[in-house]
């Protein structure tokens, strides 16, 4: 009797230890519905003390209504259920329960409880469908512009020399603007793989050098509009990046500065290394800072993500692929860095690229 008490007591530890070492909260109710198993995930999840819930009634420990709604069906039910719901915050969480009802040799019901937070999940499934829907859209433009030239032009417009030339030309505009949303798409894909899996080459380069490439890249569009690019580096300044890649990223910067700026406005191009002793660490900085019409504040939290556009009129007549930002974003997340931008209406805008130093 005491070698098949030690058993079951190491048998109840073991199968304890389990149900703890899950991610998926687990509830376990009686015919009562008192509670009569509860895992660490499913107390934290419903922000409850195991200690003190135990054998309790369900409903003096569990306040959400849903919940206990959902534990009386899984009880009544001879299938297994599921359902979503919200909890309160904050933050605000969305959990998905599976509810399964019980029967012991003696006839007891009751009904087991698995609780997955889905927040997530659901955050990065409302990004996907507006991805969809966003570059069907941004692919969907061109194509329909340049099927309808096509059509023009094969119902008589060919022979008409003017009419020709003038509509292949807006049929060529059409298909780079194409080409350049799938090099977009592509490079941002690149970028995101070498982001998961931490591969991202580094060597040592000089800031100052990258820099007035990525200006020199930018000068010509710059030039059109009387504006002049500053640089403000130390020579000498040399730092861990992927060179090609942040040399995109500060290009980027300056062309959207370069878009959204009035003529004859200059545009600064910064970088420093910068200390935090709070951290005892080094980081570089890049900044890029222009004078133009700036950008409104209910606009900021959303301006990283793909094909997200303040003005779309503007933006896609200013030649933008709507994924610019985006690619600066997750260049500077595979460095281990962070950005951030300060802006204010009819005064300008200010990027800033925070690397650490390796």
């Amino acid at each position: 009797l005491v070698e098949r008490g030690l058993t079951l007591g190491r048998r109840d530890t073991e199968q304890e230890a389990v149900l703890d070492s899950m991610m998926e909260g687990v509830l376990a109710v009686d015919v009562r519905q008192r509670i009569v198993g509860l895992n660490q995930a499913a107390a934290r999840l419903l922000n409850i003390d195991i200690e003190v819930a135990l054998r309790q009634p369900l409903q003096s420990v569990v306040r959400n209504p849903a919940i206990r709604h959902f534990v009386l069906r899984a009880i009544d039910c001879r299938e297994p259920i599921e359902d979503d719901f919200d909890l309160p915050g904050p933050p605000k969480r969305t959990m998905r329960a599976h509810g399964t009802a019980l029967r012991d040799p003696s006839g007891e019901g009751g009904a087991v409880i698995v609780l997955n937070d889905v927040t997530e999940l659901e955050r990065l499934e409302v990004v996907r469908q507006d991805f969809v829907a966003n570059v069907s859209h941004e692919l969907k433009t061109p194509i329909a512009t340049i099927k309808g030239f096509v059509e023009t032009l094969l119902d008589g417009a060919m022979n008409e020399p003017d009419d020709n030339t003038r509509f292949l030309s807006i049929v060529a505009k059409q298909a780079d603007r194409l080409e350049s949303i799938i090099e977009d798409l592509l490079a941002l894909s690149r970028i995101e793989q070498s982001e998961d899996s931490g591969s991202l080459p580094l060597e040592p380069t000089r800031i100052a050098d990258l820099l007035a490439t990525a200006c020199s890249d930018c000068m010509p569009r710059a030039a059109e509009q009387g504006i002049e690019l500053n640089i403000d580096c130390d020579t000498n300044l040399i730092a861990d990046v992927n060179a090609p890649l942040m040399e995109q990223a500060v290009v980027n910067l300056i062309e959207n500065a370069v878009k959204y700026s009035g003529t004859h406005q200059p545009i600064l191009i910064c970088a420093r290394l910068k200390r935090i002793p709070s951290e005892n660490k080094e980081e570089l900085t890049i900044s890029v800072a222009d004078h133009g019409c700036g950008i409104h504040s209910e606009h900021l939290p959303r301006l990283f993500e793909r094909f997200y556009r303040i003005d779309k009129g503007r933006s896609r007549q200013a030649g933008g692929t709507g994924l610019g930002l985006s690619i600066v974003k997750h260049i500077v997340q595979a460095h281990g860095g962070t950005i951030s931008v300060d802006s204010q209406l009819d005064k300008g805008s200010l990027f800033c690229l925070r690397i650490p130093r390796v």
